[in-house]
């Protein structure tokens, strides 16, 4: 058989059924079907059940109104001046309520003061000038944690006398700067001085008020006063002069500085009163910290 013949006769071969014949390899892939012509989504030419709009279910905003409590009194104040220890606080606040609790009663009866337990590094001196309790000196001698508690003292009395309390005492101690503290026997500061280190002060104008107006020339001073103070219910027993007193010959070691050396800072008008009787003068020097 020649090889034409043989050629022809597969040519004419039909496929077996289901068996694909080799030109179906080459044909195009069907095109994947799109969310539009999905399978599974209905046909154009379906008919859809015809659905109503559904109405709006949403009502129009409430109108709001608006309270003003600031007319409503002082009922809706929190917070609270107290005009006896000149603090400020939060009446609903409890930990405002217990701050308030004890800056009160320190300045009614004192700050409490407890001795620590090694009482030799407690500067303390018996004075024959005060009534009652022992005198606590607090200088740079004493311990660090003394001189903190000295500090925090005076910031107590400077909110009850309504003194900046943003002062940098920082340089207080090291600039020979000496707290006279009256201990009571339990053990709360009932009046305290603050004495520290100037060079100059300024004499004040006597007049009939209780303005303080200094003359521009400057004084020779040693002494100055930065802060005198009595609590509440021991005021008016001379407590203050009796530590005036103590600091003239405990301010500067082995020298009893005479009171013509001693200024004070702006003092109040109460502190006016106790400058005035214990110099015996209405021109007392005066300076500026």
């Amino acid at each position: 058989m020649s090889p034409s013949k043989i050629v022809k006769k597969s040519a004419l071969k039909k496929p077996k059924p289901g068996q694909k014949s080799i030109s179906t390899f080459f044909k195009s892939p069907q095109q994947l079907p799109t969310p539009t012509s999905s399978p599974l989504s209905a046909s154009p030419t379906q008919s859809q059940p015809h659905e109503e709009p559904r109405k709006s279910t949403i009502s129009p905003p409430k109108q709001m109104t608006q309270l003003y409590l600031a007319n409503l009194g002082s009922a809706t104040r929190t917070t609270i001046h107290c005009s006896t220890c000149q603090m400020q606080y939060n009446k609903i606040d409890p930990n405002d309520q217990k701050l308030h609790k004890i800056h009160h009663t320190s300045i009614l009866h004192g700050p409490l003061f407890s001795k620590p337990s090694n009482t030799s590094s407690l500067h303390t001196i018996s004075s024959s000038l005060l009534s009652r309790g022992s005198v606590v000196v607090i200088s740079r001698s004493s311990p660090r944690e003394i001189q903190k508690r000295g500090v925090k003292i005076l910031e107590t009395i400077d909110l009850a006398l309504g003194a900046p309390v943003n002062l940098d005492r920082t340089h207080f101690f090291p600039r020979d700067g000496k707290i006279f503290c009256l201990l009571s026997e339990e053990g709360r500061i009932i009046s305290l001085v603050a004495a520290e280190r100037i060079e100059f002060a300024y004499r004040r104008i006597a007049n009939e008020t209780n303005g303080v107006e200094t003359a521009r020339d400057k004084v020779n001073a040693v002494m100055g006063i930065s802060r005198m103070w009595t609590c509440i219910a021991e005021r008016g027993r001379g407590h203050c002069r009796g530590l005036l007193d103590e600091c003239l010959g405990g301010f500067v070691w082995g020298v009893n500085v005479r009171k013509e050396y001693v200024a004070f800072s702006t003092p109040s008008e109460s502190g006016m009163a106790v400058a005035r009787r214990w110099c015996g003068r209405e021109d007392f020097l005066v300076y500026e910290e």
